[in-house]
This record gives C-alpha cells, structure tokens and sequence, in this order.
C-alpha cells in the first residue's frame, strides 16, 4: 500500500521510537532500524531533526559533487556496506545510465531510473562531530547513495549549505507519496528447458565482454544464480559461504589488487587495490582500510544464502570472479582481480580463484533429473 508523508511536519513520534531503540541497541544504523520499526528508511530519515527535504533533482546535485573534493560515499544493500571516501571525477549522466569513472577512486554506475527524492541531513549538535550528507532514495523509500561531505573548511561548507538551499527551492509540494516495496519471496531455481539451456551455454562460451552475460540471461528469462547451476562445464563452482573470507585473506596475503563491486537498486560501487586490514566482529567480516586506500567494507557473509566462483569467457581471457547471493537471490557483492579492458586478467587472481574452488567446493548439484543441465558439444575445457 503506498504511503504519503507530510513535508511540512515532522514524525517526531516516529523518531523517538528510533531513539528508543537505540538506547537498547546503539549502532542500530537508520536501515536496520527502519525496518525493526515497519518503515522506510526514507520515512525514518525524514522524520530526523536534522534532515530537509530537497526534491527530485539529484542530477544536479551529482553534477557539483566534484567541486567540493573528497566526498564520502556509502552504498550498501541487506548484507554489505560500502564505504570510498575520494573524489568525483568523470561524471557522466544520461537518461537512465550513468557512471563516475575513477579506478581506484570513487567508481560508480548509476541506474538513474531508480533514483527518486533527496534529503539534506546536517547534523552540527556535536560540535566535535559536524556531519553533512546528501542522501538519496529510490521511488520506495529505500536508500541509493549516502554522500558525506569529508574537507570541512569554512567555503566548502557555505557553499554545501547553498546547494542545500538552492534545491530546497524546488520543492513545491508539501506531501510526497512512496510506492509500496515490492513483496520479497525467497529465491527458487529456474530450470531451463533442454533448448534453452544449451542457447544458454552456448551463448555462455560465445561471450567476447562480461557486459553481455546480463542480456543473455534477459533473453532467457533467468536468474543469475539459476543460470550458474546450467552453466557450461567448468564455468562455475558453488562454494560455501567460508570461502568469502578466505578470498580477501589470499588477495591480501597475495598483495592481489582486486575489484570490490557492491550494489542496490539504484548504484554500484567499485573498489579497486590491495586489501589490507581484515577483521571479523560477529557475523561481519570487515575491510578496515581507510589508512591505506580510504575504503570500509562491512560484509555480513554469514548471511549470505549461496556463493560461486563463476568464469566467463572474453576477447582478452578468461574472467573469473567470487560472488556471494542472499535469500532472495539477489547479488549482494563481487570480486573480480584487477583488469584493464585490452588485457588478461591477473595470474595471482586466477590462482587465488583456482584454490578457492577447489578448497571451498560445495555440491551445487539439484536432485530432480529435470534440473539437470543439458551439455553442449562445444567443450569448455579450453576455458578451465
């Protein structure tokens, strides 16, 4: 059921429940705590003290990011948040794609049809803690990006505060309505028909660039984690769920570059270099690298429903990557080694990716004979 929300006055009720709860829990984070409370984050955010509706043109506002230097921003879903603080660079924004292109940087993809209201949060009650952040939501409520400003000189402030003003101006309604989220269902296998299964393998090994991996699993009408159980022989390995960590423990160990990709509805965040610091705190295994490459991964492996080491052929190799799913078999991140298009991919990543299928290896067979993937005569050896 859609849900329409005032602009004009605040939910304090709803905050305080927040509070509340915080007291209990006290890094109970706006998304974890949304969803204890039966709202979006969006809703919950709204009814801050601190924050101010600014409308709809987020592409405005993507636009200056780049004047204001190094920006944090934080991307993150259901089990992993993303966190670069550098500066935006190459921007390019179209009608419904985008990206900041900046390896090692902040390097982002925008999804721009998704991206719908904007809230200013400026926090300045502490003092010797001023927080300013522009954060974006998509049509139900659910957070995109959360842009931080991190250079906090007495210009770059006044000038965040006028873009804040300038867009506040363009406001003029005084409710806004959000769609209702759409209805989760846990995630179940697609089994292809013999036809389409071949189509899919042969598709598979006839792949020149990753990027078409995504319209060949459109024209076929199925999921990523369904497409990895009919993939050509050697392609793909389900791993179990202890292989994520041991993968950022070899890459560091290796002193491996790799890409860190994490995602929602709306972006994409990329993370390219050595990872350093590795730690776990509970359920959450985390990148503790601000020091080195001002980046933070917080990964809640533990809660990932399904994990693959997954090859995929190109005009320069080979590509492999570990990708973790949750129950809902959504992706929730990747790794792929570092690589620039035009080359092969790294000999430490490929080892580091051989010994983890191989250790880590978890049955990914399905027991109805229905579910068995047809084999195409092309073999995929070559590809192994």
């Amino acid at each position: 059921m859609s849900r329409s929300l005032s602009l004009t006055q605040k939910n304090t009720e709803l905050w305080q429940q927040y509070q509340n709860k915080k007291t209990q829990v006290p890094m109970l984070f706006p998304t974890e705590g949304s969803k204890a409370l039966g709202v979006s984050e969006f809703e919950l955010m709204l009814a801050s003290p601190f924050s101010q509706y600014i409308g709809v043109q987020y592409k405005e506002v993507l636009k200056q990011f780049e004047s204001f230097g190094q920006v944090e921003s934080i991307v993150r879903n259901g089990l992993a948040v993303h966190e670069k603080t550098a500066q935006y660079h190459n921007l390019k924004l179209g009608e419904k794609m985008g990206l900041a292109l900046n390896v090692g940087g902040l390097d982002l993809r925008f999804f721009m049809w998704r991206w719908q209201h904007m809230l200013a949060v400026t926090d300045t009650s502490n003092p010797d803690k001023l927080s300013y952040s522009i954060q974006f939501y998509d049509e139900q409520g659910a957070a995109i990006d959360k842009v931080y400003l991190r250079e906090l000189t007495e210009d770059n402030i006044a000038r965040w505060q006028d873009m804040i003003a300038q867009q506040f101006g363009t406001v003029s309604t005084d409710e806004l309505t959000l769609t209702a989220p759409t209805a989760l269902k846990g995630w179940q296998y697609k089994a292809l028909s013999n036809d389409k299964c071949q189509e899919l393998q042969q598709g598979w090994l006839g792949m020149t660039d990753v990027h078409q991996f995504h319209g060949l699993l459109q024209k076929l009408d199925i999921d990523r984690a369904s497409s990895y159980r009919q993939a050509p022989a050697g392609m793909t390995q389900s791993l179990n769920i202890d292989a994520v960590a041991a993968t950022f423990e070899q890459a560091r160990d290796a002193q491996c570059s790799i890409m860190i990709f994490v995602g929602n509805s709306g972006i994409v965040q990329i993370q390219t270099g050595q990872v350093h610091t590795l730690k776990r705190i509970g359920d959450w295994f985390n990148i503790l690298d601000k020091n080195e490459t001002n980046f933070t991964l917080h990964l809640k492996d533990k809660g990932l429903a399904q994990a693959w080491c997954v090859k995929r052929p190109t005009k320069d190799g080979i590509v492999t990557c570990i990708e973790g799913f949750d129950r809902y078999g959504t992706s929730v991140f990747s790794v792929f080694g570092q690589r620039i298009e035009g080359t092969p991919e790294l000999e430490a990543w490929q080892t580091i990716a051989a010994d983890i299928a191989t250790e880590y290896a978890e049955d990914s067979r399905v027991a109805s004979d229905n579910h068995t993937a047809a084999i195409v005569s092309a073999s995929a050896e070559q590809f192994a």
